[in-house]
């Protein structure tokens, strides 16, 4: 699957080696390249790209704060010898940050961890996964998953059916479900988004039972749902 990418970088030497080794790679393809977040913010409004490079050389201009201004889903590889940069940058879509000197090995890996996530979002695509429980393995369509809560270092997965009970934390468990699908809403809660009744300040209703939705997560599942 070849990923289309822009290059943001003011440095024009920079900008040249950074086209060049990703050329190499044959499943990327560079569509433009871009000295300024202005030109850069028009064309992201005209296509869907991947991966977007992006330096912090640009003198004045925060990339941040220019992430933060649209709307795209494609991936950043951030380039910097900046580190303090490194922690704020993975508050974003992230796929890497790297330093220079650029060389082929580095882009090599940005590569191989792009597969990786088109590979994992494959799998979570099924209509489907395999819930370990009792010993068995469950064959669960995620349309019949209510909520996951969690119970101490097991997990209730509750369905249409029944009540799953599974050996896993709620971080790890949620790594198996469609991100677009399911939400975590709470410390100990997840949710299926389509299967939500009611909304209201503190808690969603999902057939009669409520859930309770922690602050910091109201803003983000009203936008979502807003969106639907």
């Amino acid at each position: 699957m070849t990923k289309n990418c822009i290059i943001i970088d003011q440095d024009p030497e920079n900008l040249e080696i950074l086209k060049k080794l990703i050329e190499k790679q044959t499943s990327f393809s560079v569509l433009s390249c871009f000295d300024n977040f202005i030109d850069s913010k028009h064309f992201l409004n005209s296509i869907n790209i991947d991966v977007i490079f992006i330096s912090f050389s640009l003198p004045k201009f925060d990339p941040f704060v220019f992430l933060d201004s649209i709307k795209s889903d494609s991936k950043i590889v951030f380039i910097s010898n900046q580190t303090e940069h490194a922690f704020k940058s993975f508050e974003y879509n992230t796929l890497d940050y790297i330093e220079h000197p650029l060389n082929e090995e580095k882009i090599q890996k940005i590569e191989m961890k792009f597969q990786k996530l088109f590979n994992n979002s494959n799998e979570k695509s099924k209509p489907y996964l395999y819930i370990k429980s009792n010993l068995k393995k469950r064959k669960v369509y995620t349309k019949d998953i209510k909520w996951v809560e969690a119970l101490g270092d097991y997990v209730k997965v509750v369905t249409s059916n029944s009540n799953i009970i599974v050996l896993s934390s709620l971080r790890n468990f949620e790594k198996k479900l469609p991100i677009n699908k399911f939400l975590r809403i709470h410390k100990s809660y997840i949710i299926n988004l389509d299967r939500i009744d009611n909304l209201s300040n503190k808690t969603v209703e999902i057939e009669s039972n409520l859930i309770p939705v922690s602050r910091n997560k109201k803003a983000e599942l009203e936008k979502i749902l807003e969106s639907k």
